[in-house]
């Protein structure tokens, strides 16, 4: 699943999107990561939240 999210690229300024998927085997978790529209700049969801509520 992909959805636009309102901050901006870090790296470019450029829009960004969250990618998401839910694994079938229930050992695995939730994966997510944001994605640049215009440069491809990758970031983890788990890490980006982490770094945002401990700043």
């Amino acid at each position: 699943m992909k959805i636009d999210i309102p901050i901006p690229c870090p790296t470019c300024g450029g829009k960004m999107y969250s990618v998401s998927y839910e694994s079938s085997i229930s050992l695995l978790k939730k994966r997510s990561w944001q994605v640049c529209k215009e440069c491809d700049f990758e970031r983890n969801s788990e890490e980006f939240k982490k770094s945002i509520c401990c700043a």
